[in-house]
């Protein structure tokens, strides 16, 4: 029989892809020596600082990038925080292009777009300020991302080399997530993002 913490942490992960935080579970009656025993009993794993994972989850290639975004507001749960795709921290730049599986970038570290400055000290999360429209952001397997036309721009803006963002933009078009005619250059406004990147300390 399921003891009430563990429906808790059920509970949770059913509503964010078999994730939770430390901070969730808190929040809702479960202690960090709770989430610690079931870890060591088998019930759940831990995949970053903070943040726990179901055994079902398992092998999920996205299991990573989604813990790197819910690490960026580990209180709210998911479903308040797409309530407001533009501001909530969307996945961006070569992460983006992994996520709508266009071209052939090497996306070593998860990289988001934010409205406001995040502190963190986990390796591999670059964080950068911007402001977005929402036109500018869509949903691909639950995560906020830039849309194709966005991801494009910004990674012409950090000087990305202009074959590979030939080979992106006919992705794109091919999978008709740009216009064709836009296919060598994507007709999304450049934006706001900050030349100044801020990386884990």
């Amino acid at each position: 029989m399921l003891t009430t913490h563990q429906r808790t942490v059920n509970d949770l992960f059913a509503g964010q892809w078999g994730l939770l935080t430390t901070a969730q579970a808190v929040d809702r009656g479960v202690s960090r020596m709770q989430l610690s025993r079931m870890e060591s009993a088998g019930l759940l794993d831990r995949v970053a600082h903070g943040i726990y994972a179901s055994p079902a989850v398992r092998g999920d290639e996205l299991l990573d990038l989604r813990a790197a975004w819910l690490s960026l507001s580990p209180k709210e749960l998911v479903e308040q925080r797409l309530t407001d795709l533009a501001s909530t921290g969307v996945v961006s730049h070569a992460s983006a292009a992994r996520l709508h599986r266009i071209g052939d970038l090497i996306a070593d570290e998860h990289e988001f777009l934010l409205t406001r400055r995040v502190q963190s000290t986990r390796v591999g999360l670059r964080v950068r300020r911007a402001r977005l429209e929402e036109r500018e952001v869509t949903l691909v397997a639950g995560l906020p991302v830039t849309t194709a036309a966005r991801t494009i721009v910004d990674l012409r803006h950090i000087g990305t080399d202009p074959g590979l963002l030939g080979d992106l933009a006919a992705d794109a078009a091919r999978a008709g997530l740009i216009p064709r005619a836009d296919s060598n250059a994507p007709g999304a406004t450049a934006g706001h993002v900050s030349s100044s990147d801020q990386r884990p300390g």
